[in-house]
């Protein structure tokens, strides 16, 4: 089957089912055991090179439809273990077609203490299944393998002294080759039963930030994933950015065109990822990058030249450039007629990296050029709302 038909047939089974389900519950037939009913409203479909992976991402309390996203990695095995391609000594090996996994946690050698520091998440899961002496994904793949079903589990990646969790809602892989006939007769069997799937139900706002945080956590340790599609999460989850920046409103990617400049500026417009009020009513700035994954630090040099990376320093002097943007008045008065923005000594944030790339005290001595600016990790970011009351 092309990428393309898979992609159409994939979205329009979830949105049946997804909607069918929705006004169920509207209606009280839903059995959530007193819990609430989390929907996904991001469909990621990827093509990996020799099969299609197709995942239900984010947690809503109202299914509102599915926002379509299309990505490509070069391996299976990448985009389950988030760190590389490499051939796995895996917890199970998969050859057949059907196969289905439910609320588990399934690592490679992970110490779960140290895991749930960073990713509280799989405190969740009551079963692990906890693999000694493998490697790499979790999950490998046979000649023979065709379809399988990864529904409210949680991966435990582990490269040396790292890990990553890969909090999964539902996900689907398929062989590339997967026939319309065979993948609706898969999606009838996994859709047909009197259980409710593509969903999680929470018990309490404790619980639900947790499971937020995790699909958070899925997304930017998504090798390769794009800062728009990280961005586009947040803003389809604005509790994440009220809670953890402790707002009541934001601007996301608002499009201010130069009206007033020094006659340098070619640009038409800025487009800033995130305009955050304050309580006094006016607004900070923050730009969104993404973990940085590949880099091993987010800073270079010794302590008396340490300076950040050329990826962090483009996100400062975006920043900078719109910050500018505000000190021309007629710029001033175009955000604030166009969107009520008003801005007065705003902050300056830049999201990017994580525990792994970020050394507070070696971002704190890079920023000594930068004095006005703000690192935060998207580690940070997470904990932030996690722990927001």
């Amino acid at each position: 089957m092309v990428f393309e038909k898979f992609v159409s047939e994939v979205k329009n089974i979830w949105h049946r089912y997804l909607k069918y389900i929705s006004d169920m519950d509207a209606k009280g037939n839903l059995d959530s055991k007193g819990g609430s009913v989390l929907y996904p409203n991001i469909l990621l479909v990827t093509n990996c090179s020799g099969f299609y992976i197709a995942e239900l991402v984010g947690a809503v309390r109202e299914y509102q439809g599915l926002t379509l996203k299309r990505h490509k990695e070069k391996s299976i095995y990448r985009y389950l273990n988030q760190f590389d391609d490499s051939e796995p000594d895996p917890c199970m090996h998969l050859d057949g077609a059907g196969a289905g996994f439910r609320f588990l946690c399934l690592a490679q050698e992970a110490d779960f203490k140290a895991v749930s520091e960073r990713f509280p998440s799989i405190e969740l899961y009551g079963s692990k299944l906890n693999r000694i002496g493998g490697k790499g994904s979790v999950f490998s793949f046979g000649e023979n393998f065709e379809s399988c079903s990864i529904e409210n589990c949680v991966l435990v990646n582990r490269l040396d002294n790292l890990y990553r969790c890969k909090n999964i809602l539902s996900a689907y892989i398929f062989k590339s080759k997967i026939t319309k006939e065979k993948l609706t007769g898969f999606f009838n069997e996994v859709l047909g039963k009197n259980e409710v799937k593509g969903v999680h139900t929470t018990q309490g706002d404790s619980e639900e930030r947790v499971f937020v945080a995790g699909q958070l956590q899925n997304m930017y340790l998504l090798p390769g994933l794009h800062e728009t599609t990280i961005g586009e999460f947040l803003n389809r989850h604005p509790e994440i950015i009220k809670k953890a920046f402790k707002t009541d409103h934001f601007e996301y990617e608002p499009y201010l065109e130069w009206i007033e400049h020094d006659g340098t500026c070619d640009d038409v417009a800025i487009n800033p990822d995130l305009l955050i009020k304050r309580e006094d009513g006016f607004y900070d700035i923050y730009d969104l990058k993404t973990a940085a994954l590949a880099k091993k630090n987010i800073t270079k040099g010794g302590r008396k030249r340490r300076r950040f990376i050329d990826y962090v320093e483009e996100g400062v002097a975006q920043l900078a450039n719109y910050k500018e943007y505000f000190v021309y008045p007629k710029n001033a008065d175009h955000a604030r007629n166009k969107y009520g923005i008003r801005i007065k000594e705003p902050k300056l944030v830049l999201v990017v990296g994580s525990w792994e790339n970020s050394s507070l005290e070696e971002v704190n001595q890079a920023r000594r050029r930068y004095p006005g600016i703000e690192i935060i990790d998207y580690d940070t970011f997470c904990h932030l709302f996690i722990g927001a009351s």
